[in-house]
């Protein structure tokens, strides 16, 4: 009767241990899939807030270029063009004023803006000159 006893006492255990072990795997997999779902928020949240800073980089972008370029053909661009079809002037201060509205918003723009551009559209000054010469297209057209 003993031996029963001790044999059952040991089933018990081991049944005891095993139980144990499965609530411990259970746990440990349930403690990764909350790291990961941690890990997952986390970067989504990055992701969110990197692409609010794009969006308002290129906003920023927008508004320079508008002011900017309305502001050099109301000024200047305008009968500048007309001095250089018809001969007066030459067509390289025409040009310049291109590199003036760059300069002006180049500068005036917050280098953590610059940068995102550089991350998500490669080149800066060639986003900067295509959004120039699009704005300048639209201020000519008035759309």
């Amino acid at each position: 009767m003993e031996t029963m006893q001790q044999l059952f006492n040991q089933v018990v255990i081991d049944i005891a241990m095993a139980a144990l072990a499965l609530l411990a795997a259970y746990a440990i997999n349930a403690l990764h899939k909350l790291t990961e779902k941690a890990k997952l928020e986390t970067k989504r949240l990055k992701d969110e807030e990197q692409r609010k800073l794009l969006i308002d980089a290129l906003e920023d972008i927008e508004i320079l270029t508008t002011k900017t370029v309305t502001e050099i053909e109301q000024t200047t661009a305008k009968a500048l063009r007309e001095a250089v079809k018809s001969g007066v002037r030459d067509r390289a201060e025409l040009e310049a004023l291109s590199k003036k509205a760059f300069d002006e918003i180049a500068d005036a723009l917050k280098p953590e803006a610059k940068a995102l551009i550089e991350k998500h559209f490669g080149n800066f000054s060639k986003y900067l000159t295509k959004a120039i010469e699009t704005k300048v297209f639209e201020v000519k057209n008035g759309l």
